[in-house]
C-alpha cells in the first residue's frame, strides 16, 4: 500500500504541526478579541449550491462526490451517461458559499450584524505545485447583515492587526470597487456583455503592463476607441481615484466617494502597513459585488490575504438581498513565510524535558505538575532511558531549553 499522502495534500511532523497550531491560535485570538465569534460548517456541500455559487475558475476545481447505492446505479443506466447526474455533493472550495448557506439556515438565531470567524480546510482540484495545494486552510472573518462601509474598514483593520502580530514585516492593502471598474469601462465604450472579460484582462496589469493589456483587448476585438481611452488612462502610470472620476458616470460618483472614505480612513488607522487604491484589482470569484481587497507583503511578495463584498450570494438562498463582506488570510502562504524565515511567533513557549526512571513515574508527574504551576513552559516526560548519555544528547538537540534528570 502507498504510504505517501495524496498529491497536493500535506502531512506535518510534530514541530511543524505545533507551529501551525501557534499560528492559527494567534490569528484566532486576534479575531475573537475584536468581537468575532467562531462557527463551523460542513466540508461537504450540495453540488447544486456549489455549481450556482459564481465561484469563477474555482467551479472547475470542485472535488465532486458520486451518488451512492441505487441513485448511482440509476444514473449509470442512462444512455448517454450525464456526468452532472452522477454527483450530488462536492467538497467546499472556499468558506464563503458554506457561510452564506449557514446564515440563510440559522439567521433567526444569529445577531444582526453577524460577525463570524471560520478557520477550516477547503479543497480544490488544483494541479499540485509550489504554493498550490488541493487541501489547505483559510482563515476568514465576515460581517453579514450590514451595508455600512464601516464593515470594510473594520475588516481591513482586524486583518491587519492579525498580520501585524505574526511579524511578517510591512505590507500593503490594495482596494478597489468592482462597480467603479465596470462603470468606467462601460463609459469608455466597452459593451456591457464584455465587461467581465475586459476586467479579467485589466486584472493582469501588474503582470503584462499597460501595453500588454491594450494588446490583449485588441486581440479580443474590443472597440478601438474604448481601448484607446483605457490605454490613455493606463498611460498615466499611477492612477488615482480622482483620475477615475473623469471616466465614471454620475451614477457611480457616490460609490467612488465611498471607496475614497474606506481607503483614507483605513490608511489613517494603519501603522506598519499602507492602504492604496488599485484600479486593476478584480479578484476571481464572480460573487463579489462591490469592494474588493488584497494584502501583499512588502518583503516576501505575493498575495497573503484577500476578500470583498458579496451582497447577492446569501439572497440566492433567502430570496432577499442581504449585505455581506469578508476578508480571508491565506494560512498556507503565511505558514510558509513563517517557517522558511524562522519567524518566532508571540506565544512560543520554551520546552523542558524531564528524564526519569520507570519506577519514578509518580515523582516525575508530580514534578511536572509543580513546574506547570510556577512557570509557563511545555513539559515533556522522557521515560526509562537505557542509554542516558545518548538520550540526553538527543533531547538537548531537539529544541529543549532545559533538561531535568530524575535518574
Amino acid at each position: 500500500m502507498n504510504i505517501k499522502p495524496q498529491k497536493g495534500m500535506q502531512e506535518y511532523l510534530p514541530d511543524a504541526a505545533a507551529q501551525r497550531d501557534r499560528l492559527m491560535s494567534l490569528i484566532l485570538d486576534t479575531y475573537t478579541k475584536c468581537g468575532f465569534t467562531r462557527i463551523y460548517t460542513p466540508a461537504v456541500e450540495s453540488a447544486e449550491n456549489l455549481d450556482k455559487s459564481d465561484g469563477g475558475d474555482n467551479l472547475n476545481l470542485i472535488f465532486k462526490i458520486l451518488k451512492r447505492g441505487e441513485k448511482l446505479a440509476a444514473a449509470l443506466e442512462k444512455t448517454p451517461v450525464d456526468e452532472k447526474e452522477l454527483c450530488d455533493l462536492g467538497l467546499r472550495y472556499d468558506l464563503t458559499l458554506p457561510l452564506s448557506r449557514y446564515y440563510a439556515n440559522n439567521r433567526n438565531s444569529l445577531p444582526n450584524p453577524f460577525k463570524c470567524i471560520q478557520i477550516d480546510k477547503v479543497y480544490r482540484a488544483e494541479r499540485p505545485q509550489r504554493g498550490r495545494l488541493r487541501e489547505f486552510v483559510q482563515c476568514d472573518i465576515d460581517i453579514l447583515g450590514s451595508e455600512s462601509v464601516c464593515s470594510e474598514i473594520e475588516l481591513i483593520s482586524v486583518t491587519a492587526k492579525a498580520l501585524g502580530r505574526i511579524g511578517i514585516g510591512k505590507f500593503f492593502v490594495r482596494v478597489n470597487d468592482r462597480r467603479i471598474l465596470r462603470d468606467s469601462l462601460k463609459t469608455m465604450g466597452f459593451p456591457e456583455d464584455s465587461l467581465d472579460t475586459v476586467s479579467v484582462t485589466f486584472d493582469k496589469l501588474d503582470k503584462i503592463g499597460a501595453e500588454g493589456v491594450a494588446a490583449e483587448l485588441r486581440e479580443k476585438q474590443m472597440p478601438g476607441s474604448a481601448v484607446e481611452k483605457l490605454a490613455e488612462l493606463l498611460g498615466k502610470g499611477s492612477i488615482t481615484l480622482d483620475d477615475m472620476e473623469r471616466y465614471c458616470s454620475e451614477d457611480a460618483k457616490p460609490v467612488l466617494q465611498q471607496l475614497k472614505y474606506i481607503i483614507e480612513t483605513s490608511d489613517r488607522l494603519s501603522e506598519d502597513y499602507s492602504v492604496i487604491y488599485d484600479p486593476s484589482l478584480v479578484r476571481g470569484q464572480g460573487y463579489y459585488t462591490g469592494t474588493v481587497f488584497e494584502v501583499a507583503s512588502e518583503k516576501f511578495g505575493g498575495t497573503i490575504a484577500g476578500g470583498g463584498r458579496y451582497d447577492g450570494l446569501i439572497g440566492r438562498f433567502t430570496g432577499e438581498n442581504i449585505p455581506a463582506v469578508g476578508f480571508s488570510i491565506g494560512f498556507e502562504r503565511i505558514f510558509s513565510i513563517v517557517s522558511e524565515n524562522n519567524i518566532v511567533l508571540s506565544g512560543d513557549r520554551p520546552k523542558t524535558a524531564i528524564l526519569y526512571k520507570e519506577e519514578d513515574i509518580l515523582s516525575a508527574i508530580a514534578k511536572s505538575a509543580e513546574l506547570e504551576e510556577s512557570s509557563d513552559v511545555t513539559l515533556v516526560l522522557v521515560p526509562n532511558p537505557k542509554k542516558v548519555d545518548k538520550i540526553y544528547s538527543r533531547v538537548k538537540n531537539s529544541g529543549f531549553s532545559d533538561i531535568i534528570k530524575m535518574l
